[in-house]
């Protein structure tokens, strides 16, 4: 993600896993704000609203539920412009 990019708050019916592997990310669970820096790790549940905020240009990684699709990440990181 570039620096200000912003992933509006949504949720996915599975876990995810991120992970940020460069930058600093905000990044907004339940409306409370976690600030998450190079190197750390984090998993939700599945249904729990979540958004992001790069506070820096960022490589996260996301893992996936086997049980999602591609098509539903792909249309939530589409709607984050």
């Amino acid at each position: 993600m570039k620096k200000g990019q912003v992933m509006k708050e949504h949720k996915t019916p599975y876990p995810i896993v991120v992970e940020l592997f460069e930058g600093k990310i905000s990044f907004g669970v339940n409306g409370e704000i976690n600030h998450i820096n190079k190197g750390d790790i984090l998993s939700l549940e599945g249904n729990v609203p979540h958004d992001l905020l790069a506070e820096e240009n960022s490589i996260i990684r996301l893992s996936l539920s086997k049980l999602d699709k591609v098509e539903r990440v792909e249309n939530v990181a589409n709607s984050s412009s």
